[in-house]
């Protein structure tokens, strides 16, 4: 458990993190709050016996340049959450993201597009959409979802910075959130891989 979590910084940088495992280009998480990988696979539609247990490495061995194919790699993140990691495909669907926020939960996602969007960190609970989370342009300003702004302090989008940098401060958001950064030990780990079917 991280000390003092709407503070902390992680130990690396995140950007720098995505860019090493080939994620710099492109790259979409979802932060979904249950540890239970089953839960989550029957969610986005798959039965849970049909995944695969493997390594990041093995996982990004499925990447297919078909858009409509989405494949993710789910496993646990931190106490209370799960990480749910797109290989392939453009990013979980909305109506995805309301299944994995059903019954109050919460789902965080963010994802990158180089040269097409620079990023995003939004919040849904219970099936609703309630947001952007980003930190303020000053301490202590404006956030479209304001429970977070806890989170915010170190972080603000002051100054001219790169699409990368706010990236890498909305995943840190996202880590002081979950109680975990991404981190090296993040991408050592054994998850479990879903072809998820897509709607007619």
């Amino acid at each position: 458990m991280m000390q003092k979590p709407d503070r902390a910084l992680p130990e690396e940088s995140q950007w720098d993190l995505l860019a090493e495992h080939g994620l710099e280009s492109w790259f979409s998480c979802q932060w979904a709050d249950t540890e239970d990988g089953n839960e989550i696979a029957r969610r986005l539609g798959v039965d849970p016996r049909d995944g695969t247990l493997c390594d990041f490495q093995t996982a990004m061995q499925s990447y297919d340049d078909d858009p409509k194919k989405l494949i993710v790699w789910v496993g646990e993140h931190s106490a209370g959450w799960s990480a749910i990691l797109t290989v392939s495909g453009v990013t979980v669907p909305p109506h995805l993201i309301e299944a994995l926020s059903a019954d109050g939960k919460r789902v965080l996602e963010a994802y990158y597009v180089e040269e097409a969007d620079p990023g995003k960190l939004l919040y849904t609970y219970d099936r609703e959409y309630c947001g952007d989370i980003f930190p303020p342009s000053s301490p202590g300003g404006w956030m479209e979802v304001p429970e977070f702004e806890a989170h915010a302090s170190g972080l603000e989008l002051i100054g001219e910075i790169s699409d990368a940098e706010t990236f890498d401060r909305y995943l840190c958001m996202a880590g002081r959130i979950t109680g975990r950064f991404i981190d090296r030990a993040w991408f050592a780990s054994t998850r479990t891989l879903y072809h998820v079917p897509q709607e007619a």
